[in-house]
């Protein structure tokens, strides 16, 4: 491959994380201007903020919008590093199977969470998406895979108060 193509490439893939980044930061745009305000009602008895039913995607848009913009400004302002875009300019061999994959694991977030409990589904579907995004030791799979969920859900069912289906487990809490 010549200097000019692998400059191209480069510039191509920069173009692309930039045109990503753009995307991510309209897509939280409108979330925390139209989708937020009216799909999440906000009880006029609530009075602080961070009881509201709003807090927590008004969180979660906010933090994905000041990621993707710094995202962003790495793009357009990092120095490139030769060879560094030369690995991710085509699209991964196996593909349809992990998109597939990723189709199944979402379907079972959505279908099982009634039968396994939310904890236990969420285990397995963390462990799954970390070991198709490509990680093989088993220490952090099982590690993070099983500490991640089990604080969510801590989190949410503790100190949010927020309901959650508990499946298998339901007569031991």
């Amino acid at each position: 491959m010549s200097e000019t193509d692998t400059d191209t490439d480069a510039r191509r893939g920069r173009r692309r994380e930039i045109i990503f980044a753009v995307l991510t930061i309209l897509a939280a745009l409108v979330f925390a201007f139209v989708v937020i305000p009216n799909g999440v009602t906000r009880p006029a008895s609530v009075k602080h903020l961070p009881l509201s039913p709003v807090f927590l995607p008004y969180v979660l848009t906010i933090s994905v919008g000041i990621f993707a913009l710094i995202h962003l400004l790495e793009a357009i302002f990092a120095a490139h590093i030769p060879g560094e875009d030369d690995a991710s300019l085509g699209t991964h061999p196996r593909w349809k199977s992990r998109l597939l994959l990723l189709v199944g694991l979402l379907a079972l977030y959505l279908l099982m969470p009634e039968r396994l409990g939310m904890p236990l589904t969420a285990i397995i579907v963390t462990i799954a998406l970390m070991a198709i995004g490509g990680e093989r030791r088993p220490l952090i799979l099982l590690g993070v895979g099983i500490a991640v969920p089990v604080l969510v859900y801590l989190f949410f069912a503790h100190i949010a108060q927020v309901p959650l289906p508990m499946g298998l487990f339901e007569d031991w809490m």
